[in-house]
């Protein structure tokens, strides 16, 4: 071996003890084998350490993503105090101009932005295992592929939000597997 090379293996040797690993554990300069129990509590004691390090990192950053969350909560509700008041004051007056009307919202063109209330609807919880079932009983197995199409059996429907019902629209017979849900209306401001 070269004065060079070896001046390097012991390089690497302080370095790795510098680094926690004995020199004594160092068989080569490139790994390190682990042929004893020493070097296997060691090697414990090593990960233990990474693993307790770890640790404490993490908890540091949920105590700082928790003070971040707890933030962001404050501004949220300090935008919602400041703009609540304008919002409900620009629904009311979007009640006295005329709106563009549409099947399922009202608009209003302002220069800075576009007043929308979208008006109530209902929507479908769908328990797709009991709508599949319902179906094949009922003879309706060509709405069915793997699954119930959803589509084709929203057209059938009736809705009786009051109630959570759905109903076959020309017959009047419960289905079942589908839960009615209005949404409620919703006013909200795009900027141009």
């Amino acid at each position: 071996m070269s004065i060079n090379n070896e001046e390097r293996i012991c390089q690497r040797m302080e370095d790795e003890e510098a680094n926690g690993l004995p020199a004594e554990l160092v068989r080569e300069p490139d790994h390190f084998i682990i042929d004893s129990d020493s070097k296997a509590e060691w090697a414990l004691r090593k990960i233990r350490e990474a693993e307790d390090e770890h640790t404490r990192l993490m908890s540091l950053i949920d105590q700082e993503q928790q003070s971040l969350d707890e933030r962001k909560a404050a501004f949220d509700k300090a935008l919602e105090r400041e703009t609540e008041y304008l919002k409900y004051a620009l629904s009311q007056y979007m009640r006295t101009v005329p709106c563009k009307a549409t099947k399922t919202q009202e608009s209003y063109q302002l220069l800075s932005g576009k007043l929308v209330r979208k008006k109530p609807a209902v929507d479908y919880e769908v328990d797709n295992e009991a709508l599949t079932k319902w179906l094949r009983e009922n003879g309706k197995t060509d709405l069915l592929k793997v699954a119930p199409r959803w589509a084709d059996v929203k057209k059938l429907l009736a809705a009786d939000p009051a109630s959570g019902a759905a109903t076959i629209a020309d017959t009047g017979e419960m289905v079942e597997g589908v839960k009615v849900i209005e949404t409620p209306e919703k006013f909200t401001i795009k900027f141009n």
